[in-house]
């Protein structure tokens, strides 16, 4: 029995904070930020010194599965310096199939990984798709020897990272 207190009024014992639904609350709070950054999160990194020419396409890339940046100092696949910018301009042009060495080398061993990882499941197929961003102030002689060293190597599937500029 409870014990009375002054004029009549019962002690009640005290309930202990109730917090699953408060748990619940922040269960879905943090499943839907996750979503949102995983929705509009960037899906490229600019290299440094690199600026993207302008563009009004609205279109954005679903999945990214290998980057090449092109800047005026280097190329980098994966933000991972590979070869001087000066090596590729300093392939002939009369050259009937313009091939940098080290960079078919990089993209040899990246297309390699997603062989192997189709192999042990983790991808359907090798799609062959590549994300160039070049500076907006390069040759295309360069632009087109480095997509003709992607093509060469499987990387058949191309697209330009652009700034989305009003239109």
């Amino acid at each position: 029995m409870a014990k009375e207190r002054g004029r009549g009024k019962k002690l009640s014992k005290k309930a202990g904070l109730q917090i699953t639904s408060m748990m619940d609350m922040f269960t879905i709070l943090v499943v839907f930020l996750l979503k949102q950054f995983a929705a509009e999160g960037a899906l490229l990194t600019n290299a440094d010194n690199l600026v993207l020419p302008n563009s009004v396409s609205k279109k954005r890339p679903k999945e990214v599965n290998l980057q090449i940046a092109v800047t005026n100092d280097m190329v980098l696949v994966d933000n991972v310096p590979t070869v001087p910018t000066e090596d590729i301009k300093n392939i002939p042009l009369d050259n009937p199939n313009p091939v940098d060495p080290k960079l078919e080398e990089a993209l040899k061993g990246h297309y390699a990984s997603e062989e192997e990882m189709v192999r042990l499941g983790a991808l359907n197929k090798v799609e062959g798709k590549i994300v160039i961003q070049v500076d907006k102030n390069i040759e295309f002689d360069v632009l087109y020897k480095v997509m003709n060293t992607c093509g060469k190597v499987g990387y058949n599937k191309m697209n330009f990272a652009v700034m989305e500029r009003e239109g």
